[in-house]
């Protein structure tokens, strides 16, 4: 048994988009989970189920805020017009399944899912549960950083998920890999206010490597 966060969502009004949307937005939560992976160091174990769901496992709490702003940003930067809801659940994880998480099971999976699926707030699409934590603060810096994520113009959504890349190339390397001059790249990186979400994540990982073992 080992403690993990998991993340799981679907595409919101997906059905009302082309099978080529689907497919694509897929194909970017895909490659963002494949980022999110070699920043934490483990296999995401990227999931895609039902059509329009999809999950990804996390190796604890530390980068929970960082992975749901790369999968957000993912997903705006795709050009599909598609967004998701997203369900964060802490806690163990029995058996993380045999290639992907279809035959995992433990109680963060359960978690997860079922209040994905109980979801009734239409105007969030998140919410996030850690029974171990009694604490507000992380649910609400992650509700505010992921409003402020879902309002990104496809342009600044491609930057950030550079930019939150670790370990995080230079300003003048990530704009020449969107072919554009640094101070453009600077100027998206502005506009989604990725200075004060910088700050966010250093304080909420800091936090949660010293809680997790």
């Amino acid at each position: 048994m080992i403690q993990a966060a998991i993340l799981t969502g679907d595409l919101i009004a997906s059905t009302r988009a082309a099978p080529q949307a689907s497919d694509a937005a897929m194909a970017a939560l895909q490659s963002a989970g494949q980022t999110i992976g070699k920043i934490t160091g483990a296999d995401p174990r990227f999931t895609r189920f039902r059509g329009d769901g999809w999950q990804i496992y996390l190796p604890g709490r530390p980068f929970v805020l960082r992975a749901s702003l790369i999968l957000i940003a993912a997903l705006r930067a795709s050009g599909t017009g598609l967004t998701t809801r997203l369900s964060v659940g802490i806690g163990p994880v029995d058996q993380l399944g045999s290639k992907d998480l279809s035959d995992a099971s433990g109680p963060a999976l359960i978690l997860s899912g079922r209040n994905l699926d109980n979801m009734t707030n239409f105007f969030n699409h998140f919410t996030y549960a850690d029974p171990a934590d009694t604490q507000d603060w992380p649910r609400a810096l992650l509700d505010l950083a992921l409003w402020q994520a879902r309002h990104w113009t496809p342009e600044q959504a491609e930057a950030a998920a550079l930019a939150l890349d670790l370990p995080r190339p230079g300003d003048e390397a990530l704009a020449g890999s969107l072919g554009i001059s640094r101070q453009a790249f600077q100027s998206r990186l502005r506009g989604a206010g990725l200075m004060a979400l910088s700050r966010a994540l250093i304080a909420f990982e800091a936090e949660h490597t010293a809680q997790d073992p």
